[in-house]
């Protein structure tokens, strides 16, 4: 059980390496279920039938995959002796968590987690420019090894109730990382209103928060991405013709 685990683990990594338009992450789910299927086969199932129950469509947050994968393997393992998983049953497990996962997972890790991450690594990135990226770096990858792994020995603990249980979980700590990023960020601008101040007087620093609040009001009318953009230019022509 030990060499399955951690022959499945450390390809919970790679699940997004062969991504195309038909499968999605298809491809490396079969790879991150392939140790299984093996095992499956030497206990006296067929292969090809073990694999066909993971070689289909697969959509999911890549950091909650994992617990898709412990739960997928607990359930085959505690139905090994029967002749198996019912295939309709794995395929409805995968698409229900599937859905489940992404919807939590995607707000989770893009919003709250890389938030936080950014957030705190830029407070220190002011004071010592090489310790920002490293804070991030630990920061985020704390809840990135975090989950993948411990997501994969929740789901072989859990089986079947995964789901409603990591609902909960991601529920509370949601909750948490959106207190801390709120705070974070009120001391980032504090400290950037702060550090405009000092470096070109009362103009700068009111054009900071012209452009803070800007963002605030283009919230939902624009992408973020096209947001930055427009406030980036606009720093740039005030910088210019300051």
């Amino acid at each position: 059980m030990i060499w399955l685990a951690l022959d499945t683990v450390w390809r919970l990594f790679f699940l997004q390496g062969s991504r195309n338009g038909r499968t999605i992450d298809g491809l490396g789910f079969f790879h991150i279920m392939e140790p299984l299927v093996r095992r499956l086969a030497g206990r006296g199932q067929d292969r090809a039938e073990a694999a066909g129950r993971y070689a289909g469509y697969f959509n999911c947050n890549p950091l909650m995959s994992s617990y898709i994968v412990g739960a997928l393997t607990r359930m085959e393992l505690d139905s090994a002796d029967e002749g198996g998983l019912d295939p309709r049953k794995a395929e409805r497990i995968t698409d229900t968590l599937s859905a489940a996962l992404t919807a939590r997972g995607d707000y989770f890790v893009e919003i709250v987690l890389l938030l936080v991450s950014l957030t705190i690594g830029s407070i220190f990135a002011i004071y010592t420019w090489y310790a920002g990226p490293v804070v991030f770096l630990i920061l985020y990858n704390l809840y990135n090894f975090r989950i993948r792994i411990g997501g994969y020995r929740t789901g072989l603990h859990l089986g079947e109730g995964t789901g409603r249980v990591l609902a909960a979980k991601l529920l509370k700590e949601q909750k948490i990382l959106g207190a801390v990023a709120a705070f974070s960020g009120g001391v980032l601008a504090a400290l950037v209103v702060l550090r405009a101040w000092r470096f070109g007087g009362p103009r700068i620093a009111a054009a900071g928060v012209v452009l803070a609040a800007a963002a605030y009001f283009a919230r939902g009318r624009m992408s973020p991405l096209k947001t930055a953009f427009l406030l980036l230019l606009a720093a740039g022509v005030f910088l210019a013709l300051w």
